[in-house]
């Protein structure tokens, strides 16, 4: 007895689905063709698979209870790995471009990682280079945001505030000055 009733933990205590499944789509109810769904397992690659043209995935037995569905231009969002009847609604990202110039001679500078955090001070996803066209992030959630630069040879950038807004793009022009306080 005692036997038969490990057996049926084991079965129910296993993976509840072969395959999340389910279609993505944005706040107007079009589906998002080429949205990603995500699963990540510390110390393996991240495995996703690609919504067809209706915005529909289908993740054969995932390892994870939950997945991130993402899309550029989209905020992202943690779903069950399970079959999904109602569909994965995403909303629109705020946008940011943020271009870095030398605050002497105005010119943009090569190189260098912008990072942005929140009002509390934590810090919103990870650092992202930029070059002299700067950078565009175009899944960040809207509201406010500081951004803050790091570039080599200049005193660090920021932090500057942004108010985001869903589904706009807002620009910021960093100035940086050069660490020993010279323009060149």
């Amino acid at each position: 007895m005692r036997t038969a009733a490990l057996v049926v933990f084991a079965v129910l205590a296993g993976p509840a689905f072969a395959a999340a499944t389910g279609r993505v789509v944005g706040p107007d109810g079009a589906p998002i063709a080429g949205a990603e769904v995500c699963e990540s397992v510390e110390g393996a690659p991240e495995h996703c698979v690609t919504a067809d043209s209706g915005g529909v995935y289908r993740m054969e037995k995932p390892s994870r209870a939950s997945l991130v569905v993402r899309a550029s231009g989209f905020v992202a969002k943690t779903v069950d790995a399970a079959p999904l009847s109602a569909p994965v609604e995403l909303r629109r990202a705020a946008v940011l471009l943020v271009t870095v110039v030398d605050a002497v001679t105005g010119q943009p500078l090569s190189s260098g990682r912008v990072m942005i955090g929140a009002p509390s001070g934590k810090r919103v996803g990870d650092s992202v280079p930029f070059n002299r066209a700067g950078v565009r992030i175009s899944t960040l959630d809207p509201g406010p945001v500081f951004v803050r630069v790091v570039a080599s040879g200049y005193q660090p950038g920021g932090p500057v505030p942004v108010d985001l807004v869903e589904g706009a793009e807002r620009s910021v022009r960093v100035p940086m000055t050069k660490s020993d306080g010279t323009s060149h």
